[in-house]
């Protein structure tokens, strides 16, 4: 049995239904089952002995973590400690999403899972503390590390752009930001492949699409597959700006390309090109 816990976010969604398209047995959970108390956990999940968990859930709310780091805490960082906690006692294999912030961004070749981790946001700090609590407590782990995720279920930039696209003639977008769009369609099949091939090759990972580009063009290419598929009534200007020019309250890593080469090797996970998965989002949405 697979216990899916955050099933109704935007990745939690992808998986669930790759699940079911595969006919294989889950049971889901969201914010009813609370993962940082431990008790809920054990109550949940003692019914169904999960032989694997996935935790997609996580707090996302990157800005606003700046100033709720403590919130943050409780669902990026305890509760996988509690979920790792719970698998060592009952001999589960645990996946944990985790994302590309726990980088600094001052590298300019792709970041691979050896590479030392220096979060620059409150964010990217309680991220990386759910990772080594999970370390700690589980052998059986794979911490899987991702970046600029989209998906039809959800917020997300590829969202976004569409809706300021229909709403605007002008939009401004950051151009001096580096990496690599994620569909989440692709890496929910390549997490569902994993699990029915009950794979023992722990560790930490790193996955995105395969590319690199900025969030200006990540834009641009959104407007110009959109305006051919008909799904854009009217031309609208993208201009590039500054980080400086576009400040928040959290600072992004300036480049957080992911090396994919462990996780094709070891995990057999199959890496498409991040223009191809976006049109295929866009036929789809």
């Amino acid at each position: 049995m697979i216990w899916l816990i955050g099933n109704k976010g935007m990745l939690g969604r992808e998986i669930g239904e790759q699940f079911a398209a595969a006919g294989i047995p889950v049971i889901a959970s969201d914010r009813e089952v609370d993962i940082a108390d431990m008790s809920a956990i054990e109550k949940f999940a003692s019914a169904h002995n999960p032989e694997w968990i996935v935790n997609c859930a996580a707090y996302t709310a990157v800005d606003q973590a700046e100033s709720e780091e403590d919130i943050a805490a409780v669902i990026n960082s305890d509760g996988p400690a509690n979920l790792a906690g719970y698998a060592a006692k009952t001999g589960a294999k645990l996946i944990h999403l985790s994302t590309d912030y726990v980088f600094d961004g001052a590298k300019r070749s792709p970041y691979t899972e050896d590479d030392k981790p220096n979060p620059q946001s409150a964010y990217g700090r309680t991220k990386l503390d759910g990772e080594r609590r999970i370390i700690d407590a589980l052998p059986r782990h794979f911490i899987i590390r991702t970046a600029w995720l989209y998906g039809p279920y959800g917020k997300n930039f590829a969202a976004t752009m569409l809706r300021l696209f229909s709403e605007r003639s002008e939009v401004r977008v950051v151009d001096d930001q580096s990496g690599t769009p994620t569909y989440s369609l692709g890496l929910a099949r390549n997490i569902v492949d994993m699990v029915h091939s009950d794979s023992d090759k722990y560790g930490i990972f790193h996955y995105t699409d395969d590319g690199e580009t900025t969030w200006y063009e990540f834009a641009r290419e959104i407007y110009t597959i959109a305006r051919g598929l008909g799904m854009l009534a009217k031309e609208v200007e993208i201009l590039p700006v500054t980080t400086l020019e576009y400040p928040t309250p959290a600072k992004r890593p300036q480049y957080s390309v992911l090396s994919k080469d462990k996780i094709i090797r070891e995990l057999g996970f199959t890496v498409a090109d991040w223009k191809t998965n976006l049109r295929a989002y866009l036929e789809r949405v």
